[in-house]
């Protein structure tokens, strides 16, 4: 009936027609009265007309409000719109259908992500510019034995290193920070990135408590190194015991010496005298090992120091037969370091490389500097014959080698001198192929 917006207007149009129809007929006729009460009825139904014209506008507003504040459980009817409103509505009530969707997909995934940042066995801090504190989970607040921190100044209460370093952590850095709470020490192992979300900076700390692994990698690292101290001071105590207990006996019988006794004597000593030797050597190297020098940092620049490194080595290499080779990027690379321990940690790459090489047709060592991010790297490659997989896992324990004159400290000395700079050293080799070594600072 009357469902159509142009129905409903042509018939809104008409009664006011009719009105200033009756308004003109009335003062024609003299009843003023009568016209009066007409007039007021026509100012109603243009009024009518109007707020009926507008009705869109209005539920438009309406939409466009309920949108604003987030409201999409409110639904349009085109109901006496006619079917021409059909569209509009349907396209407002789609939009309102779909925002509803993606609030609850939203939330959906809110809880999931809230539930495995919840779950996960690692502490997540995360905190804006101004140090207040966004997200922190659950592992967290069991290591830190705190339920909630409301900024980042509260965390100091709970340790000034920890908070010292949680501040002062740049993005990618990693740090090991060793912390004591209700008598139980810790070992956190702690990394952080930056986040921009809406326009606004935040950081996410993530805090990983490794003393479990660290004690399981000590033990093992000290039996290592028990069973290599052990092999190496028996090497030279056995002899210099049976020797020993030889002359005793020797010279315990209270007979005269002949020649030949005293020259088995002189021997012995002789032989006594060089594995004491060898392992006063030995006590030296490792001492060498635990006594490193507190580094000296300064700007290095990468090209120069290898440029030098390799005018150090380029005569004795040449000798050899074996070709030495650098690159270097388009932009120079520099850090910080200090120069005389990396060179240290330089020769002796190159020397295990020139080792390495030496029986191989085409003996090649190759220098490269590269940046990786926010990372320098130098890295040592060599054609040689690799390393096995066995050698691979102990080839960082203090005194293992697998040269016939090696001491075994070069490659733990060369990872002391990398910690010490906060960096690394890695190890890649394929047998057969060769060995690149890896050092990022």
């Amino acid at each position: 009936m009357l469902y159509n917006f142009r129905i409903n207007i042509i018939f809104r149009i008409a009664i006011i027609l009719l009105l200033v129809a009756g308004i003109a007929i009335s003062f024609v006729q003299g009843y003023l009265l009568t016209a009066v009460f007409i007039a007021a009825l026509l100012v109603f139904g243009v009024s009518n007309l109007i707020y009926y014209v507008n009705q869109t506008n209005r539920d438009l507003a309406n939409f466009i409000e309920s949108v604003r504040y987030n409201d999409f459980t409110t639904t349009a009817s085109a109901r006496h719109k006619g079917e021409s409103f059909n569209e509009l509505y349907q396209s407002f009530n789609m939009v309102n259908q779909k925002f509803q969707n993606i609030r609850v997909e939203k939330e959906a995934n809110h809880q999931f992500l809230q539930s495995i940042v919840e779950h996960i066995n690692i502490g997540l801090l995360c905190f804006n510019d101004e140090g207040e504190v966004i997200l922190m989970n659950k592992a967290l607040q069991s290591l830190v034995h705190k339920s909630y921190l409301i900024n980042l100044g509260a965390l100091r209460q709970v340790d000034e290193v920890l908070w010292s370093t949680v501040k002062n952590l740049k993005p990618g850095e990693r740090e090991l920070v060793k912390l004591t709470v209700k008598n139980k020490m810790k070992q956190l192992a702690i990394q952080c990135i930056e986040l921009m979300l809406q326009g606004e900076h935040y950081r996410l700390a993530s805090f990983q408590n490794i003393q479990t692994e660290l004690e399981e990698q000590e033990l093992v690292a000290w039996q290592k190194l028990i069973r290599i101290l052990t092999h190496e001071i028996m090497n030279s105590v056995a002899p210099i015991a049976s020797l020993s207990s030889t002359i005793s006996d020797v010279i315990g019988n209270g007979a005269p010496l002949d020649e030949t006794s005293q020259k088995h004597i002189k021997n012995s000593v002789d032989v006594i005298k060089k594995r004491s030797e060898g392992l006063m050597g030995f006590t030296e190297t490792y001492r060498t090992l635990t006594r490193l020098p507190p580094p000296n940092f300064e700007r290095v620049e990468a090209s120069h120091l290898i440029r030098e490194i390799c005018t150090l080595f380029q005569p004795d290499l040449d000798k050899k037969g074996i070709k030495l080779e650098a690159f270097f990027p388009a932009h120079p690379v520099s850090f910080q370091a200090d120069p005389a321990l990396l060179e240290q940690v330089l020769i002796n790459l190159i020397k295990n490389a020139a080792d390495a090489v030496s029986e191989r047709e085409n003996p090649t060592i190759q220098i490269k500097v590269q940046k990786l991010g926010s990372k320098s790297q130098i890295l040592v490659m060599d054609n040689g014959p690799g390393i096995s997989e066995d050698a691979m896992e102990q080839i960082f324990v203090p005194f293992f080698t697998t040269k016939k004159e090696g001491s075994g400290i070069g490659l733990s000395l060369s990872r002391q001198i990398m910690r010490m700079h906060k960096g690394n050293i890695e190890v890649h080799s394929v047998e057969n192929e060769g060995t690149v070594v890896t050092l990022a600072l």
